[in-house]
């Protein structure tokens, strides 16, 4: 028999069948144990903890099929150790029985930190130096000299503070930085969809301030993320104040308003050659 003749044969036409019905079941057979294996449409609602005590939450009945697992700890001064202050996957979240839940929880201890050396740095590396041991900056001034973006002091509650004096995590400091006379200005970094720490780090490496902070719903250290900020300019003062708002990035209308959020020119053209137009920005300056 030819081969042509078998592929219109009805042995081949049987055969074909049986081979794609064999194929079907298989894959049937294969959901199902798949769906079985993997618990496929099961799961448990997450339950709020933020606020909660790591201890009060180990002995929660909704908690005993999910593993806590610590993804942060910061010093909160004069909050207790061990509250929770965000988690993932946050409340409501539907997850299966055996997940792990991240928190990020007030620290057990307030660390002493060795004070950096930011003296003669740029205000960049000083920026890096004092987040990445878990510092803060508090306020950024400016004066006018020689060099450029270079931290002249380091102040901790407006008193000068030496390099490796301890101090607890968490703790502000105050830089003042020279600049050039012609390097008043700076661009705002693009912020919009950062969370805290992120926004805040970029802001003072380009030598801008932090002022009020909104969060729309729970404040959350994972999931809050800058959704504007005021002034809203493309370029201003250095030593400025910059404002931020704040949303979770869970919520429906979050990618609506940072879609939405459109950075505007300066109001005015800013001319740092001349002595007038820095004694105008003296109260942004100083």
């Amino acid at each position: 028999m030819s081969i042509i003749k078998f592929l219109k044969s009805k042995v081949f036409f049987k055969n074909l069948i049986l081979m794609l019905a064999i194929f079907a079941l298989i894959l049937v057979v294969a959901y199902i144990s798949l769906s079985i294996y993997t618990r496929h449409g099961q799961g448990d609602i997450v339950p709020d903890i933020e606020g909660k005590y790591v201890d009060d939450v180990l002995d929660m009945e909704s908690m005993k099929n999910y593993n806590l697992i610590i993804y942060d700890s910061i010093y909160t001064s004069g909050e207790k150790p061990g509250k929770i202050l965000s988690q993932d996957p946050v409340q409501g979240t539907k997850i299966k029985k055996g997940r792990k839940i991240f928190i990020v929880i007030t620290s057990q201890t307030g660390e002493n930190i060795p004070m950096p050396n930011c003296v003669d740095q740029s205000l960049r590396w000083a920026v890096g130096q004092l987040t990445s041991v878990g510092l803060n900056i508090g306020k950024i001034t400016f004066q006018e000299g020689d060099f450029n973006n270079v931290v002249m002091e380091q102040k901790y509650k407006n008193r000068p503070i030496a390099t490796g004096t301890n101090l607890k995590r968490g703790e502000d400091i105050d830089l003042v930085v020279e600049i050039s006379s012609d390097r008043f200005t700076t661009n705002v970094p693009n912020i919009i969809g950062l969370t805290e720490q992120e926004a805040q780090q970029k802001l003072w490496e380009a030598g801008l301030n932090v002022g009020k902070k909104e969060y729309e719903g729970k404040k959350d250290f994972m999931h809050s993320r800058v959704v504007s900020f005021s002034p809203n300019l493309s370029s201003i003062t250095k030593g400025a104040t910059i404002s931020l708002q704040f949303l979770n990035d869970t919520k429906p209308s979050y990618k609506t308003r940072i879609n939405s959020f459109k950075v505007a020119e300066p109001l005015i053209e800013i001319d740092t050659t001349t002595e007038d137009i820095i004694d105008n920005d003296e109260e942004l300056l100083f």
